[in-house]
């Protein structure tokens, strides 16, 4: 007698698993929503889609640039993030920052490059600007 009713719970619990594995595989080519992150499952391996995207890079604790974009799509099989509406902020010295912002660009994470295209606009202080064209000239003279 018990062992018959373990043989019946044995066979319920196969079932239930049996079922539960069929709904995973029917619904593996559906996309998940985490909050603002998607993420969808292709046969090339997973693709998320986030939105408000923000990556930063600190060295010692020092934020050097924040990429932020409205929209993201990363490639983990190319590892590579393409973007829209792009904004990344540039941290210097003296608490100056640079934004430069885009419609569009991608972000290499392995080599931390980043592309920016489009209506690229570059907004800061003209110190640097400045400093770069009153040391250019006086290179060029001594060259000649």
């Amino acid at each position: 007698m018990i062992n018959a009713i373990r043989r019946v719970l044995l066979l319920l619990a196969f079932c239930i698993i049996g079922v539960a594995g069929f709904y995973i595989f029917k619904n593996l080519n559906t996309s998940i929503e985490i909050g603002s992150i998607k993420v969808k499952v292709m046969e090339n391996g997973v693709d998320v889609e986030i939105e408000n995207f923000r990556v930063a890079h600190e060295v010692k604790g020092v934020k050097e640039w924040e990429l932020k974009a409205d929209f993201a799509q990363i490639n983990n099989q190319e590892d590579l993030t393409t973007m829209r509406n792009v904004e990344m902020i540039l941290h210097k010295a003296e608490n100056k920052k640079y934004v430069i912002s885009a419609d569009s660009g991608t972000y290499k994470k392995a080599t931390k490059d980043v592309n920016l295209m489009g209506n690229v606009k570059f907004v800061g202080s003209s110190d640097i600007l400045m400093d770069r064209i009153n040391t250019n000239p006086s290179k060029a003279t001594q060259s000649q």
